[in-house]
């Protein structure tokens, strides 16, 4: 029988409550799957007992506060009953994106399980003992509340291995629906990927909700990128007001391996990001973007880390964010340059528009460099529309409102194109058109 360790930590009824799910769904039943998985999960969750919910006296949380998101009473769920049409018709728009695959309630359903290239986590790792010793060895929950929640409830997800010098034709599109018909719901998703030398694969992560309820997402993904291999994430975060994520999506590359990811935050309530590169072999080359669009009382944070480990790896990110309303941005990247990571490239740039004097950004870019021969920039500017450009499109004829549409679409594309995947690409550039009232223009 599980046990629950029971201490004194900051968001204690909170954390009481997490426990008593815990034990609810894992005390009397394990489902099958193996002793390794019971053991980290149970270990997870004495180390998020450890630490308690994180609060902005932390260091990683001093610009975002979790309480008012955990104070709205979310019940863990897995799975559940749904209609397959509702799915269908929740999921249809994204297969012009490619390949989808649901995820209900942090369950893998439908029939894309091939058994091989892509498969559910749960079946995976019943049937694979060396995925369980896997699982938590790259994105660890040491110090790490968040992961540490997730690993708890660790269930199911989607596994995607690329063999060797394979080239996936279509993206994988993993569309993760919360049901909240009925009640708030919190759901934790687990994702592996591994691309193996000189493979190439893309995957799209995006966000659906059901019901007038409130959902959080808490999603991990682990990704190791091999030899010459190239993979392209995308997290598309378009929701309403009352879809929620908070999302750890760490890769680590092996020599010449490319990795870019894409983060367009141009809905829901509160988002929060935090990818990790870890670059390993020689010659590695990590892309980080990232854009938000918010309005209302939205808040958006991305915490990014790049890993700089060995010699001549390069590493460029961009954020860019257009704030109106009461929302608030944060960015928070955080460069590493370890000792022996000599001719190093890596740039971080974070540029912000505020269109209201209610919205807020907080902004802090940081490079760690513990080596010599390296070239490391980094910088953040935030302000409001260039005065000059307004008055050339205003003398041109555009009215005020045209003028600021055209600058905003233009700030915000610098990302967007970015993304190789074009039908991703059409339908975001669309929506942030429409947001921005750009597409009213004549």
């Amino acid at each position: 029988m599980t046990t629950v360790v029971a201490q004194q930590h900051t968001g204690a009824p909170i954390i009481e409550r997490i426990a008593g799910e815990f034990a609810r769904q894992f005390s009397t039943s394990e489902n099958g799957q193996p002793s390794l998985i019971a053991d980290l999960r149970l270990r997870a969750l004495e180390e998020l007992q450890r630490l308690g919910i994180p609060t902005v006296r932390h260091e990683e949380w001093k610009y975002t506060n979790l309480f008012p998101l955990l104070a709205k009473g979310f019940t863990h769920v897995v799975g559940g009953a749904v209609q397959p049409s509702a799915l269908e018709n929740m999921t249809a728009p994204l297969q012009r994106w490619g390949d989808v695959v649901a995820m209900y309630n942090g369950r893998f359903v439908g029939s894309r399980d091939d058994g091989q290239v892509l498969l559910s986590l749960a079946s995976a790792l019943a049937a694979d003992t060396a995925l369980c010793a896997r699982i938590g060895s790259l994105a660890s929950f040491d110090d790490k509340a968040i992961v540490a929640w997730n690993t708890a409830f660790l269930n199911d997800g989607v596994v995607l291995r690329v063999p060797a010098n394979t080239t996936l034709e279509r993206p994988i599109v993993v569309a993760s629906v919360l049901d909240a018909r009925e009640h708030n719901v919190v759901v934790h998703e687990r994702h592996f990927v591994e691309v193996g030398s000189g493979g190439f694969a893309q995957l799209v992560l995006v966000q659906r909700a059901l019901g007038d309820g409130e959902s959080l997402l808490n999603q991990v993904l682990e990704g190791w990128v091999g030899e010459s291999a190239r993979l392209v994430i995308v997290v598309v975060q378009d929701g309403p007001p009352r879809s929620h994520a908070l999302t750890t999506h760490t890769i680590e590359l092996a020599k010449e391996a490319r990795v870019e990811m894409i983060t367009v935050s141009i809905g829901g309530g509160f988002v929060r990001n935090m990818p990790e590169v870890r670059l390993s072999g020689s010659h590695a080359d990590a892309h980080l973007y990232g854009l938000t669009l918010a309005d209302g009382t939205m808040l958006v944070d991305h915490h990014t880390a790049v890993e700089h480990r060995v010699p001549h790896c390069t590493s460029n990110q961009l954020y860019k964010a257009i704030l109106d309303g009461r929302a608030t941005g944060v960015f928070n990247g955080k460069i590493c340059v370890y000792p022996d990571a000599q001719k190093t490239s890596a740039y971080q740039a974070n540029r912000n528009i505020v269109l209201s004097r209610r919205a807020t950004i907080d902004a802090k870019p940081q490079l760690e460099i513990y080596a010599n021969d390296v070239r490391c920039t980094h910088g953040c500017t935030v302000g409001r529309l260039d005065d000059e450009a307004m008055f050339y499109l205003r003398s041109r004829g555009l009215s005020k409102a045209e003028a600021e549409a055209l600058l905003l679409t233009a700030f915000a594309e610098e990302v967007t194109t970015t993304i190789p995947i074009s039908p991703v690409r059409d339908d975001i550039n669309a929506t942030i058109e429409h947001l921005l009232h750009a597409d009213e223009l004549a």
